[in-house]
């Protein structure tokens, strides 16, 4: 089958650079909702015995329940023989329910620049569009979105990780779906972080694997090789071990197992990366900062197609 990589599949839960620049540095935080997160030890929760599967289930918990947080992003794509580099700046507030959303990219594709703006108020997702002068707006109605996703996860395409909840549901997505190691402490730039790694639980396997099911729920190493192209072997998380804020998730690195290293150990091939930092946190958010309609623009309809896409991409990964 032949594949595109669309743009909206830069914006997804990512993959590994074993490399990257310094993140930088975060403002000196005095928000009292945070000071009390970081009261409770968890930035050295490793060392008293927590999991790495805690760290990353902790990590989805504090992001639904902290203030407004902004970061810059930079993401790193190399899918079906395509790469792409963008950057950008994913923000978000928690207001009683509702989790509101906004995640604005740019991409190079060749000799062209091009523009994501994607907007949630928790109803709706709004996305526009930009190439050079052009613009195209689209909506979806996520209410009827995650009742379909409902049905299909944990085989929801990562790149509508936006449209179903933003990090949070990311992150407790990762933890649902793998096995996260045992924590190792490490540094980025100045920053203090947590390395965890993950690999698919066997139940999933053997949802992505049906021909080999019985052989992995029987506690046999799975043959990964046969995974779709799109579907990483394994995800390595930075989760942050300071007190600014604890357990942000820094880093997402998806990659797949590709030859050996000299001394014997499997080769990890990046897939897709998506870093954040610069991060702050914005008390003065509202749900305000997040309206958007468009005025005079005429704009797509897109709930129909992204449930389509949503059943098809849960077809495909169950006919495999």
């Amino acid at each position: 089958m032949n594949y595109k990589l669309p743009m909206l599949s830069v914006a997804i839960s990512l993959a590994v650079l074993l490399a990257i620049a310094a993140l930088g540095s975060s403002q000196p935080l005095e928000d009292k909702a945070l000071t009390e997160l970081a009261s409770d030890g968890w930035s050295d929760s490793a060392g008293g015995g927590a999991t790495g599967q805690d760290l990353v289930a902790e990590a989805a918990r504090r992001l639904l329940v902290a203030p407004g947080l902004e970061a810059k992003t930079r993401q790193s794509v190399q899918m079906f023989g395509q790469k792409l580099v963008g950057s950008g700046k994913y923000c978000q507030l928690t207001n009683g329910p509702k989790l509101f959303l906004q995640l604005d990219l740019k991409l190079q594709v060749g000799d062209q620049m091009r523009s994501l703006r994607q907007i949630s108020d928790g109803d709706s997702l709004w996305e526009i569009r930009a190439q050079r002068d052009t613009h195209v707006f689209s909506h979806v109605n996520l209410g009827r979105l995650r009742e379909v996703a409902s049905q299909t996860d944990p085989l929801a395409p990562p790149s509508y990780w936006m449209a179903l909840g933003g990090l949070p549901r990311l992150m407790a997505k990762l933890e649902e779906m793998f096995t996260f190691g045992v924590p190792q402490a490490s540094t980025i730039g100045k920053h203090p972080v947590w390395n965890v790694n993950g690999q698919w639980k066997r139940s999933v396997l053997a949802e992505l694997l049906p021909r080999q099911r019985d052989a992995i729920l029987a506690g046999d190493s799975a043959n990964l090789d046969e995974l779709p192209e799109q579907i990483p072997h394994g995800v390595t998380l930075v989760l942050g071990r300071d007190q600014v804020v604890p357990l942000f998730p820094y880093r997402f690195s998806f990659y797949r197992y590709g030859g050996q290293r000299d001394n014997g150990a499997a080769e990890r091939v990046p897939m897709v990366t998506w870093e954040l930092f610069e991060l702050r946190v914005r008390p003065e958010l509202r749900p305000s900062d997040f309206d958007f309609r468009p005025t005079d623009q005429e704009f797509q309809e897109l709930t129909d197609s992204y449930v389509a896409r949503l059943k098809q991409a849960a077809k495909e990964l169950a006919d495999n």
